[in-house]
């Protein structure tokens, strides 16, 4: 039997992760220009679970206020921002429908804590540097490995094979791997998700060429190019959140610091962007129930950093 993967038959069959029924009214509401928010407060509380979260998200924005929120009004959505509901709309969804599978070598659980770990990089460094929305990096981080999990779905068996037989190779002889078995990589198949979800084509292949930047053919300075090493920044930092134990962390944050200023980005000012995107990991993985865990203080080597 051939474990090619036909992305339309896929589609047609519902087994690729995806918004579905109201979430998905939702999502394309918060992409129009002129999004009524009566009508999408509206569909946001005909979904019990989403709504939850987004009070529950509104209540941490609203911490100066006596009485907390208990509804999702027109006030809330002003108060939280469209761009932020749609980052819930789409965790959530995503989240709730797949948060456990037939893939059995593949972590569910460590895959939502590492997308979302680099959402908040992507967010954070896009704060700093400022060549993107930052609701839209947050969404691109968190999408950028969607394909893994696509491919956890769509070949459960086939997957949790490769994950076993190249699970102490280098990353790039599984992505061949991959793309020899099933005609798509977790890259390509990110890519094709996304573009059947209407995201631009900008921040698609800023995914597609995120691990391996250099590959991308894009001018060094081109605005694309920045964009295709700002998703390679967040997932290193992604990386140190995840990390095992705080040996580990100051190892990948040392070898991060040494491959030269991250888009611009000097080494103290690197250390701020970490230490926010971790204080958004925690917040956003509350909002969305995934695990996450507090950075230890990263240790600046300020010799390196006055080069």
């Amino acid at each position: 039997m051939s474990e090619l993967i036909d992305f339309n038959e896929l589609k047609a069959a519902h087994a690729l992760p995806s918004p579905r029924g109201v979430r998905l009214n939702i999502m394309r509401l918060c992409q129009q220009e002129n999004v009524s928010l009566q009508e999408l407060a509206r569909q946001i509380q005909s979904d019990p679970v989403l709504a939850g979260r987004i009070i529950k998200l509104a209540n941490r924005h609203n911490r100066n206020n006596v009485r907390p929120i208990a509804s999702v009004t027109t006030d809330v959505l002003i108060l939280i921002g469209v761009a932020a509901v749609r980052q819930v709309v789409l965790g959530i969804s995503l989240l709730t429908s797949y948060q456990s599978g037939a893939c059995r070598n593949f972590s569910y659980a460590q895959f939502w804590s590492q997308s979302v770990a680099m959402a908040c990089a992507a967010q954070a460094l896009a704060g700093c540097i400022r060549i993107a929305p930052v609701a839209e990096m947050f969404t691109c981080g968190l999408l950028a490995g969607i394909g893994r999990l696509g491919l956890a779905s769509a070949r459960p068996e086939a997957y949790s094979g490769l994950l076993t037989q190249y699970a102490d190779s280098p990353p790039e002889q599984m992505t061949e791997a991959e793309t020899q078995l099933f005609g798509y990589n977790h890259l390509s198949l990110a890519v094709a998700m996304m573009n059947d979800w209407n995201i631009p084509r900008l921040f698609c292949d800023a995914v597609l060429f995120h691990e391996a930047p250099q590959a991308s053919g894009f001018a060094a300075e081109s605005r694309q190019q920045k964009l295709v090493q700002l998703l390679n920044c967040a997932a290193r930092i992604a990386d140190i959140c995840m990390a095992r134990d705080d040996v580990q962390v100051q190892h990948l944050y040392a070898a991060l610091c040494a491959s030269g200023p991250a888009l611009g980005i000097e080494q103290e000012q690197l250390a701020d962007v970490i230490h926010q995107a971790s204080l958004d990991w925690a917040d956003w993985g509350s909002v969305l129930q995934v695990k996450t865990r507090a950075l230890p203080p990263l240790q600046i080597d300020e010799g390196e950093d006055k080069k």
